[in-house]
């Protein structure tokens, strides 16, 4: 094994003497954006760290490294197979001629920038050339959307590591990113626009999770490839507020005792809960080399999701609550009682960049990622045999081990409403939430206002856009009752805790309106039964698009 490390660390040295690192260090920020460059996936201080690593034959560097020159896509001479039309779903599906190119552009991007071998930074310059001179069109079924979230990201990606190469055309890859991806495609999938309505028509919780992560990744990575702060706010408002399943509340909807959350999917397969869980850390990594803690946002709930499907898919049980939403075009509703066996283990190289953040720059705890990653040591890349294993660009143990102590370089985004006292105007009738009682366990109602302070609610942030909201009159603390996620539990007051059970979170509805969303169960604050009349319970249920499920926030200070 020394031989052999010896050996790579020599030809290692050999190769940067040969070829130089021919990369120019590059401005921190972009001028006119404040976007650091590189400054997707990896920045240079990572590539700072990979060259020193693998020179000193440092492990598990050495053996991810490894992995990356034995993989048969980052070899450099390749020709690319760029055509005007791709097609996922449907007939005349032709996808894995982009998917294997962008694959072996992305690798032999990497492959340069930790060497400065131009063979390779020649074949990932042209194989990006052509495809972003020649492609015209995303086509298909609904995969077409798929197409261009994940493709999307990952082409970002491997543009954003040759964008000072030269010969590369950095504004023709900008041009085709946002006319072929983001405009008809990524935009108009997440939040509609002149090219059709949101979710391709569909209604909003008909997508699994992984549509909109997809949609969400590719948003961010071409919101700072093409140095657009209005696209990649787009992305981060999505993934703290977004509408469909993707969002951080509706992706990761229960929280369970000992730190784990529920993933959206989980009663679906663990091949797409996995996806999803990867496609989320990617959406934080690339926000966090921009200075935006999303991994943080909401008490790191993204954290007890990655836990829990470690957990499950080393072999252990956990919890699982009835998962319901509505599909189709008029929101039929179905249910999953009991989470899924299916692709249970399947193995994806997602979780050391997951770990690396949480443990090693956070210093935090995740004994189940941890499990996960040991059962395999050093995370590779796709596997031409299996076309789902382009759904990630791979070799994590390589690009993320950091060291322990790696420290804070981002900060979590704000909350979206400020703290004071409000009333809560719900907008089925015009009426207020109320307390109707001082003492431990008072009944939350809704009534005419009368300008009581029974009526009237302090709203603090926690952080991370998590809320404590307590009653005016007593002080005590709007909570659901028992801490239930079923639907129909009532929405009470109780004495202050730090329990997730009295944390809230804000989420816009649109034109002024938010749901009060309970952050244990996502079932926002309901009037039971739609009802007008004064006296009606207030309780949780799952997020309907009705109007007695959004409630004004009208400050009274």
């Amino acid at each position: 094994m020394l031989k052999r490390t010896l050996l790579v660390s020599i030809i290692f040295c050999l190769v940067i003497s040969a070829f130089g690192f021919t990369e120019k260090t590059l401005p921190k920020a972009a001028a006119s954006t404040g976007f650091a460059h590189p400054g997707l996936l990896h920045t240079k201080e990572d590539f700072d760290r990979m060259k020193q690593m693998i020179h000193e034959g440092r492990q598990p560097y050495l053996d991810g490294w490894n992995q990356l020159l034995s993989s048969p896509l980052s070899q450099a001479g390749w020709k690319p197979r760029a055509t005007s039309t791709i097609i996922r779903g449907g007939s005349g599906q032709n996808v894995a001629v982009f998917y294997n190119d962008i694959a072996r552009a992305y690798q032999n991007a990497l492959r340069w920038k930790i060497t400065g071998d131009t063979a390779n930074g020649d074949t990932a310059r042209d194989i990006l050339n052509a495809w972003s001179s020649n492609l015209k069109t995303i086509s298909g079924n609904a995969d077409r959307y798929l197409a261009a979230g994940i493709y999307g990201y990952e082409l970002a990606n491997a543009a954003e590591l040759m964008r000072d190469y030269p010969g590369f055309n950095v504004e023709q890859m900008q041009n085709m990113l946002l006319t072929v991806f983001y405009k008809p495609l990524n935009e108009r999938f997440l939040i509609g626009n002149e090219y059709g309505n949101s979710h391709n028509d569909s209604y909003i919780q008909n997508y699994w999770a992984n549509w909109d992560l997809s949609n969400m990744a590719a948003t961010i990575a071409i919101g700072i490839f093409c140095d657009r702060r209005d696209i990649y706010d787009i992305g981060v408002e999505y993934f703290k507020n977004g509408a469909g399943n993707g969002s951080i509340y509706n992706a990761i909807p229960f929280l369970h005792p000992d730190g784990l959350a529920q993933w959206q999917e989980s009663g679906r397969d663990q091949a797409h809960t996995q996806l999803g869980i990867g496609l989320m850390a990617t959406i934080a990594e690339m926000a966090w080399n921009q200075g935006d803690d999303l991994y943080g946002w909401a008490d790191n709930r993204f954290l007890r999701a990655a836990e829990y499907v470690a957990k499950y898919n080393n072999g252990e049980d956990v919890p699982f609550t009835t998962y319901e939403w509505g599909s189709g075009r008029n929101g039929a509703i179905n249910s999953q009682s009991g989470i899924s066996p299916a692709s249970r283990n399947e193995m994806r190289p997602i979780w050391a960049m997951i770990y690396n953040h949480y443990v090693n720059r956070k210093g935090l705890s995740a004994p189940n990622i941890a499990a996960r990653m040991a059962l395999e040591s050093t995370e590779g890349g796709p596997n031409l045999k299996y076309p789902s294993t382009f759904d990630q660009l791979g070799f994590g143990t390589l690009l993320y081990t950091r060291p322990a102590g790696s420290g804070d370089k981002a900060s979590i985004p704000d909350g979206n409403v400020s703290n004071g006292i409000y009333r809560f105007i719900v907008r089925l009738d015009g009426k207020v939430m109320e307390a109707d009682n001082t003492i431990e366990g008072a009944n939350v109602i809704k009534s005419t206002y009368a300008g009581k302070e029974n009526q009237q609610w302090s709203v603090t942030h926690l952080g991370g856009g998590q809320y404590s909201i307590k009653n005016v009159q007593s002080g005590r603390s709007l909570e659901v009752t028992n801490g239930s996620l079923d639907h129909g539990a009532k929405f009470q007051l109780a004495a202050s805790t730090d329990q997730d059970q009295q944390k809230f979170a804000f989420i816009s509805t649109g034109d002024g309106y938010y749901r009060i969303t309970p952050v244990i169960s996502n079932k926002p604050a309901d009037v039971t039964g739609l009802s007008t009349a004064e006296g009606v319970p207030i309780q949780q249920w799952r997020y309907t698009s009705n109007y007695n499920q959004q409630w004004k926030l009208e400050s009274i200070e």
